[in-house]
């Protein structure tokens, strides 16, 4: 009966692990500014915090308070000696999709890039701590067709480009060397028999 169960386990896990979604572009922005909080609270030896945001886009800003949130307390409008200053500067989050060539007959993998740059400074007692951009990137490869799925239109800054060229235009050049490689190849078959 274990060894059922057991099977049982690891049939639907390996289901589970092979029908499994890629995480949509606005999840990977999201973890990569927390991943970016997590460094920057390394840096910071206070448990309160003053931010003053310089940030555009008011979803971003609001997704890295969220950040900063789970880490400190976090004040506004305080002016208390004993709290540090973080300034967020300059966000920018840039989204490439890359196409692949994979085996003989090139599959429709894309590689997807994320990169996320948050430009912030902290200043402690009058003193600055630090003042630099934080970069994060992330890769992974996706089906061509679901990039559609993963870019939310609301916001633009989930939405990526294509690098490289024309993807029709390659795999007409493709299609024509492949079938006049087999030609030649048939027609000194049949000259060299004569």
């Amino acid at each position: 009966m274990v060894n059922f169960l057991c099977k049982f386990f690891l049939f639907f896990a390996f289901l589970s692990l092979t029908f499994a979604q890629s995480r949509s572009n606005l999840d990977i922005i999201d973890s990569l500014i927390n991943s970016i909080v997590d460094e920057i609270s390394n840096q910071i030896k206070s448990e309160k915090i003053r931010v003053e945001s310089n940030l555009q886009d008011k979803v971003i800003e609001n997704r890295v308070l969220n950040s900063f949130l789970r880490k400190f307390t976090v004040f506004f409008y305080d002016s208390a000696a004993d709290v540090d200053i973080v300034r967020l500067d300059a966000f920018k989050s840039k989204i490439n999709y890359i196409p692949e060539s994979r085996g003989f007959f090139k599959s429709s993998v894309v590689k997807r890039n994320v990169e996320v740059i948050l430009y912030c400074s902290a200043i402690d007692d009058g003193k600055l701590l630090f003042s630099r951009d934080f970069k994060r990137v992330y890769s992974d490869y996706v089906k061509a067709g679901e990039i559609k799925n993963f870019e939310d239109k609301a916001f633009n800054f989930t939405q990526g480009e294509f690098a490289g060229g024309s993807l029709t235009l390659s795999k007409i050049i493709e299609g024509i060397v492949i079938i006049s490689s087999i030609g030649i190849a048939v027609y000194l078959l049949f000259a060299v028999r004569k």
